[in-house]
């Protein structure tokens, strides 16, 4: 039996089959296209999703999705996605009519961390933090065992967890979010406030047929000794060591997993991360926390997949 993972980010949408033995049958992404709306991304997807039914047919027996945002699980909706900029959008249903197969909605964070529980830690640790860096961070828990949803499926907002006061502007309205620091969006701004001749930045440092500023050519950046990109990166794991060490006294979990596109550039933010955690007052959850930076770019999209075939039974 199959089941479809469907990772929607706000820059790339990610679809896969899978077995529950998390074997990958087949992949496709597109750009997701949120300044077009909800209708024109749902049309987009529904053509992928019918070559899916007709190359798989009755072995497809569910669809597990992942999504940027504040989602309710129960009614499959997604509320409120700050970097989508969508509101109030029903998700599982059209994907059903589209389908006919059930569908399993949930926060994009909550599937790449059961991605990392299933596929990277081969459900041994109890208690995971799994933190998503891409153009916007989330966070999804898995807690003695079992995703955890919070009381209203809003859990792991981390993002937006306020790390200065009056600070730097959010996607999602508000001031001093812990995404205004370590989301790409946020530190690609920083670059361009930083960098005098953006252009010339771009020529020398990024990837062929990719000629544009982003975190690809940052990271290039400081591997090739730029002092600017390397200091955006370190001030990043500052900030984000600042939010994590808030959750670590919290949860204090067995591992934290990093995941995302951005979290490539840990070579990079790691060293100024460990450094706040090394001047935390309480030792315990800093010296036996586990970190790891998942090698697997797909986290999400495996983790919604297998999701989907756990809560459909198969």
């Amino acid at each position: 039996m199959l089941g479809i993972g469907i990772d929607i980010g706000a820059t790339n949408t990610k679809l896969a089959v899978l077995d529950k033995a998390g074997r990958c049958f087949r992949e496709e992404r597109f750009h997701t296209g949120q300044s077009a709306g909800p209708a024109v991304f749902l049309g987009r997807l529904g053509g992928i999703l019918k070559a899916f039914k007709s190359a798989y047919g009755k072995k497809l027996v569910s669809v597990g999705v992942g999504i940027a945002g504040d989602v309710d699980p129960e009614k499959g909706l997604l509320r409120f996605s700050p970097n989508l900029g969508w509101k109030r959008m029903e998700v599982s249903a059209p994907i059903k009519r589209m389908t006919g197969l059930r569908c399993f909605v949930e926060n994009d964070a909550n599937m790449a961390a059961w991605g990392a529980y299933v596929l990277e830690l081969g459900r041994g640790p109890g208690n995971v933090l799994a933190i998503t860096l891409g153009t916007g961070i989330g966070a999804g828990l898995i807690l003695d065992g079992g995703l955890y949803h919070g009381a209203t499926g809003s859990a792991g907002e981390a993002g937006h967890i306020k790390i200065v006061s009056g600070g730097r502007q959010c996607n999602c309205g508000g001031c001093g979010c812990l995404e205004a620091y370590c989301g790409s969006y946020a530190l690609l701004r920083e670059a361009k406030v930083r960098i005098p001749d953006i252009a010339a930045f771009v020529n020398k440092y990024s990837v062929p047929n990719r000629e544009k500023l982003n975190t690809v050519c940052l990271t290039k950046a400081a591997d090739s000794g730029n002092k600017t990109a390397a200091n955006i990166w370190a001030e990043m794991g500052d900030s984000l060591g600042r939010g994590l060490a808030d959750m670590l006294l919290l949860l204090n979990p067995d591992y934290v997993v990093l995941t995302g596109g951005v979290s490539r550039a840990a070579r990079h933010f790691m060293p100024a991360l460990r450094k706040v955690f090394r001047v935390q007052q309480l030792k315990t959850p800093f010296r036996t926390v586990k970190i790891k930076v998942s090698k697997n770019a797909d986290l999400g999209v495996y983790g919604a997949a297998l999701f989907g075939l756990e809560k459909a039974g198969k």
